[in-house]
Order: C-alpha cells, then sequence, then structure tokens
C-alpha cells in the first residue's frame, strides 16, 4: 500500500473533533484521551482515505501531516474581501484568445500550472485526469500542418465536422483574415488536452472542471487561452493523425485548450450581465 506518513503532532493536537468531521472516507477518530487515530483500510478510495488532504488543511493547530507534507508548506487561505476582487477580476478579464506571440511559454510556468492542477475538484478525489501537452511550438506547428492539411483534403471532398457545413466551415476561412490566423488550432503555440477514463469515477465531470481550472490558472499568470471544440470533430475524421496524441481510445476528451502568450492586451474587463430568465428557483 502507499506509504501514508500519517503523522499527529501530540503536543499540538487539541482534540477538537474537526479532522474527524471532515474525513470523507470516516477513517479518522477520537480516542478516549481526544487524540486523533487513523483507522486501517485496504486501499485508497470509497473505504479508506480519499488522499483528500482535508485533515491536514483544517486543523487549526497545524497538527496533522500526510503524504509526507507539512501544514506549514500549505498556502495560507485569502480573506474573502481579497479572494472574491482577484477572482472577479479574473473572470471578467479572461478572454479566449485567437492570437498569439510566435515563441514558447516558459517550462518552469507550465510544469507549475501543471503541479496546481492536483487541486482542481474531481468525483472522489480519484485524481484520473491525464494530461496531454504539446509544450514546444516547433512540434504544435508540425501537427497543426499535419492536421491542418488533411482538414482541407476533406473540405475538398464535401467532408466536414459534424455539425458543420460548407458554409459554416468557408465562415471559418474568412474568419483567418481577421479574428484568428489559423481557423483549426487559433494559432496557439502549444495544446493542453484534459482526458480520462470512461466507465469509472466522473471522467467527464473531471476534464470540464480540469479544463475551466487550466484556463484561470493561465489568466492569472498573463496567459492566454482558448477551449476549442471544433478540432475535436476534426481530428474525429482523421483517425491516423489523432492516434499521433497516444490519447487512449476509452478516454474522454471534452475539449482542446490552446495557450501562450498573448498577442494583443486587453484595456478591461467585459461586462456581461445574468438575464433573470436564466435563474430558475424552484419552490417545494
Amino acid at each position: 500500500m502507499e506509504t501514508m506518513d500519517f503523522e499527529v503532532d501530540r503536543e499540538k493536537c487539541t482534540g477538537c473533533g474537526l479532522c474527524v468531521k471532515v474525513c470523507p472516507g470516516g477513517i479518522l477518530s477520537l480516542d478516549g484521551e481526544k487524540a486523533v487515530w487513523m483507522a486501517a483500510f485496504s486501499e485508497f478510495g470509497w473505504n479508506g482515505c480519499w488522499k483528500c488532504e482535508h485533515c491536514l488543511a483544517v486543523c487549526p493547530a497545524g497538527a496533522i501531516s500526510i503524504f509526507g507534507h507539512r501544514p506549514a508548506d500549505s498556502l495560507p487561505p485569502i480573506p474573502p474581501d481579497t479572494a472574491a476582487l482577484v477572482l472577479d477580476a479574473l473572470i471578467a478579464n479572461r478572454h479566449s484568445c485567437r492570437r498569439y506571440q510566435d515563441r514558447n511559454v516558459d517550462a518552469g510556468v507550465i510544469r507549475d500550472i501543471l503541479a496546481r492542477l492536483a487541486n482542481a475538484p474531481n468525483g472522489g478525489n480519484k485524481q484520473q485526469v491525464e494530461f496531454t501537452l504539446i509544450d514546444d511550438k516547433g512540434q504544435m506547428e508540425r501537427f497543426r500542418r499535419l492536421a491542418y492539411r488533411e482538414m482541407e483534403r476533406l473540405a475538398e471532398q464535401g467532408i466536414y465536422p459534424k455539425g458543420f457545413d460548407r458554409a459554416s466551415y468557408e465562415d471559418m476561412k474568412r474568419w483567418e483574415e481577421t479574428a484568428r490566423p489559423d481557423m483549426l488550432f487559433c494559432g496557439a503555440p502549444h495544446l493542453l488536452i484534459p482526458h480520462a477514463p470512461l466507465g469509472r469515477g466522473e471522467p467527464v465531470q473531471d476534464v470540464l472542471v480540469a479544463g475551466t481550472y487550466f484556463e484561470l490558472l493561465c489568466a492569472s499568470r498573463g496567459l492566454g487561452a482558448v477551449m476549442m471544440t471544433y478540432p475535436l470533430g476534426v481530428l474525429d475524421l482523421m483517425p491516423a493523425i489523432k492516434a499521433l496524441l497516444e490519447i487512449p481510445e476509452d478516454h474522454y476528451i471534452g475539449m482542446l485548450i490552446g495557450f501562450g502568450y498573448p498577442e494583443i492586451s486587453y484595456a478591461r474587463g467585459v461586462q456581461k450581465t445574468m438575464d433573470a430568465h436564466r435563474v430558475h428557483r424552484p419552490e417545494f
């Protein structure tokens, strides 16, 4: 079994029981001396430790360590009045980026963002989302050319992705002259594809949440990103080229995310509003 390294500093532990109350697996308990103990379990998951680290995070005294992670190394919570302003600004100022600078994103920035994605919510904390990454603009350009040529060849035969026809295809072609230099991948120098195995857990929700968190992480670091579904339909028409991505056939793919340093900087956030008819309040 994977090493838990579950430790409780008995001098710090006050026996408050908060860790017991937040443990989703129900394997923590207080003994008669108000000390925390973990019950034995056979495997991680539903009937054991969920590896969520809620026990480490909730302890007011910082008495619990797990998986070699110490309370002193955790990021502190941000006060709501500060956090709300930052998140509101991030959401209002994020845009689907369709024009990028022709350069690689710093490798350290990409590594850090991917590491942060381990904290994205996922069903049962199964951590089953995998990520296919193209982090070199040269590799991305070679893949784009392969897919683009095949897309054009199929279009000449009247073969388009599901939901598209000749008129919509030509519309996207015209947009290459203005909003996007590349109708397939928006000219993005990098590509991230979150995917998860079907048949267990919550692959659809997990993939979509991971993609959403990735986009916000990009926005917080001054990177542009765009969630794309059109390329999914295109790649489905060319299995040999799609196979180059080495994504298992039984994995769910919800979107492809292009990202990189944006070519255009925006001066301010948008001011979209929520229409009243979109909010439903059932009564019981």
